[in-house]
């Protein structure tokens, strides 16, 4: 699934979009939790912000990445309905708007927003979805049975007083802290608070604070070692079945030091929108593919930039043939037939540049592959097909 609303897409179409926090960014200053309804939240207390009417759920979730790219996905919602959608302060008394999210006949619905947060911003508190109030909050879900459920929530920490998004915090400390981060796990409700570069021989007390003001005591990190750094394991602190939300904390002598949220560390990258290759159809094995042609393909594949675009690259293929790129939609709902020609040289290469597919336009949200055949006047085969070859 891919949207281009506007200046970058949301996600790949053949590369799965990663929503939480992967191999290698352990140490990454995200803000990455799941979506839950408002009126379901009970810990550490009920919200009273709510919307009277509660929309319907299935799952959901919203990552803030260290390069201030924002995505927010919800699944089973209220159908045909927009959301706003806004980074609210744990208080309830500062917001800032990000966007809105428009979920489609099922429910569900997929917002993106590169680079939103500019670099050195430092923000806390937690995205929410309102619609005649607020209908999702980002918080904590732990299963009700030990299996996945949802995904975990794992927020970085921050400095209190370095905050400035939705708006500056007050009563602040001026501990140090280099890095700072937060787990709790979905299926088991275990939790961990590491810091790193903190006061050395400080002890910190941990509270999961509502925004409502009722704060839930979670234990005592340290005393940190000399450099700082510290680590607090709660095996099993959420009991099964919990929701709650609100901003974890930590605090030195009553005073906050800090709080759970992100940090944009990271110079933004344009990102590669879509990428894979192609494959001969007959040549596939899992799964085993029908109505498949035979042109030979040494090497093939198609990229789709920023702002939609689609170039497509053959190595080997028949001479001299005119090719035809089709989008074929993840619902088998039948081929879409982009218009871009791909006319291989004499040695059977093709190299089209970056072509323009109508069907790609602002605010699109797409999920699917592309498919090469031959133009439709002389036969329906798949000829290449998105894929990978494992050696």
């Amino acid at each position: 699934m891919f949207q281009f609303p506007g200046k970058w897409p949301a996600t790949f179409l053949a590369v799965p979009l990663a929503l939480g926090l992967g191999a290698g960014l352990a140490r990454a200053q995200t803000f990455d939790a799941p979506l839950v309804q408002c009126k379901a939240v009970m810990t550490p207390a009920a919200l009273a912000s709510c919307a009277s009417v509660q929309d319907p759920l299935k799952r959901g979730g919203a990552t803030i990445s260290d390069e201030g790219d924002v995505t927010v996905i919800v699944v089973g919602a209220a159908t045909n309905t927009t959301y706003a959608v806004s980074l609210v302060s744990n208080d309830g008394t500062q917001t800032t708007p990000i966007g809105n999210l428009k979920t489609g006949a099922g429910g569900n619905g997929a917002f993106r927003k590169d680079a939103f947060f500019k670099f050195g911003t430092v923000g806390a508190g937690n995205v929410v979805l309102s619609n005649g109030g607020e209908q999702f909050v980002t918080g904590l879900s732990i299963s009700s049975n030990g299996l996945e459920s949802s995904r975990d929530f794992q927020p970085a920490l921050v400095r209190c007083t370095d905050v400035t998004t939705p708006g500056t915090l007050t009563g602040c400390g001026s501990d140090s802290l280099t890095y700072g981060h937060v787990d709790v796990e979905n299926d088991d409700g275990a939790m961990s608070i590491h810091v790193s570069g903190a006061r050395p021989a400080t002890s910190y007390t941990a509270i999961l604070l509502s925004p409502g003001g009722t704060s839930k005591s979670l234990g005592t990190l340290g005393p940190t070692n000399a450099a700082g750094n510290g680590t607090l394991v709660m095996p099993s602190e959420f009991t099964p079945s919990t929701i709650g939300s609100g901003s974890i904390v930590l605090q030195n002598s009553g005073t906050t030091e800090f709080v759970s949220g992100f940090k944009v560390d990271q110079k933004f990258v344009r990102p590669k929108v879509s990428a894979s290759y192609l494959e001969p159809c007959g040549s596939v094995t899992d799964p085993i593919l029908s109505n498949c042609g035979s042109d030979p393909l040494d090497e093939g594949s198609y990229s789709v930039n920023a702002a939609g675009d689609i170039n497509v690259i053959l190595k080997g293929a028949n001479p001299s043939t005119n090719y035809e790129l089709f989008f074929r939609p993840l619902d088998n709902s039948g081929d879409v037939d982009t218009n871009i020609a791909i006319a291989t040289n004499a040695l059977g290469d093709a190299d089209t540049g970056l072509k323009s597919f109508s069907a790609f336009t602002n605010n699109t949200i797409a999920s699917g592959t592309f498919v090469v055949k031959h133009p439709a006047s002389v036969d329906t085969l798949d000829q290449f097909v998105a894929g990978y070859e494992i050696h």
